[in-house]
């Protein structure tokens, strides 16, 4: 019976330790001044923005353009696309998390001697005086809404407001790709203001598909003509997240990576075109003729909802952890 009940214990153990989820290596990397320090600066964090981007969707399109052979004839047009979306989320339960992980960041912070500045400091800023109530607006989270790229799911803490640009502006609208721009130098404004408080955004990228196709691969494609797309499942906290204190800014290098959460699958589309060699002769002319070629692929991939979670609570929560611990040991 002892033996029995030890090789149970062993199967059991053997089967957690394969499902567990496991938090690869927090790599921060500080991008800043050199001599980045916060030991002249007050104990206290604006908290200007807290978002965190979940993607739930990925599209991948590559084409080549037909044209003459090198050696004689004619080759069509190719395309190739490839749709990836994830099943299973409740968006509500991110929105649940992304409340919950803003909790645990303001007590981290309060933890390590940080007071949390009042956001209407920063809102009656003489930064924000230009247009103010046409261009930014004082608000929290409003539930999951869409993000600024397909298949990203944008959340902000429901229990704190914070300076956000609107979408439009009125009259003097600023297009998309210049939010970012007109975002940045309002916030460089402040952080080169005398305040006393340290400014801070969080922006914080959960992805769970990734573009897999190598550069050596593109290059052969590209020279042969083929249109070709390839991606795979992940689940990382993408390095394109970034906590801002000041003029320093922390990133996880390399992502963090979360084992144990998505189920590996890989996918990969490919066209050639079309190529007429030959041609066909009509007594004084000779005529190429080619089809343009398309193809596609369209792919749900399910997702375990608990499993989704606990992994970004997990990888998020050893990111925003890393980067406090970075802040106290540099204000110290």
């Amino acid at each position: 019976m002892k033996k029995v009940a030890f090789l149970m214990a062993l199967i059991l153990f053997a089967i957690l330790t394969v499902s567990a989820q496991t938090v690869g290596e927090v790599k921060i990397k500080t991008l800043g001044p050199a001599n980045l320090s916060y030991r002249k600066s007050p104990k206290k964090v604006m908290i200007s923005d807290f978002q965190v981007n979940y993607q739930t969707a990925l599209n991948l399109e590559d084409s080549k353009k037909g044209g003459k052979l090198w050696r004689g004839g004619l080759k069509g047009d190719a395309k190739a696309s490839l749709t990836l979306v994830l099943d299973g989320l409740n968006p509500d339960d991110l929105q649940k998390l992304t409340d919950q992980l803003y909790q645990d960041y303001v007590e981290d912070l309060k933890s390590k001697g940080f007071e949390i500045a009042p956001i209407e400091e920063l809102w009656n800023n003489k930064a924000y005086d230009k247009n103010r109530e046409s261009r930014w607006e004082l608000v929290a989270g409003q539930g999951p809404e869409k993000g600024k790229e397909f298949g990203i799911i944008l959340t902000r803490p429901t229990t704190q407001k914070f300076v956000v640009p609107f979408r439009t502006m009125g009259k003097d609208q600023i297009p998309l790709a210049g939010f970012a721009d007109y975002a940045g130098n309002t916030e460089s404004r402040v952080v080169n203001q005398k305040t006393d408080f340290i400014f801070n955004k969080v922006i914080l990228v959960v992805n769970v598909f990734e573009d897999s196709q190598s550069e050596v691969s593109r290059t052969l494609n590209r020279h042969a003509g083929n249109a070709r797309v390839k991606a795979e499942t992940t689940f990382v906290i993408s390095e394109e997240s970034s906590i801002m204190f000041d003029m320093g800014h922390f990133v996880p290098r390399g992502g963090v990576e979360v084992t144990g959460v998505m189920e590996r699958q890989k996918f990969d589309v490919a066209q050639t075109p079309d190529r007429d060699k030959l041609g066909t002769d009509w007594g004084v002319l000779r005529v190429w003729s080619v089809d343009h070629q398309e193809k596609s692929n369209f792919s749900i991939v399910k997702c375990d909802p608990k499993k989704y979670l606990e992994g970004a609570q997990k990888g998020l929560d050893a990111y925003l952890d890393a980067v406090v611990e970075k802040l106290a040991d540099k204000a110290d």
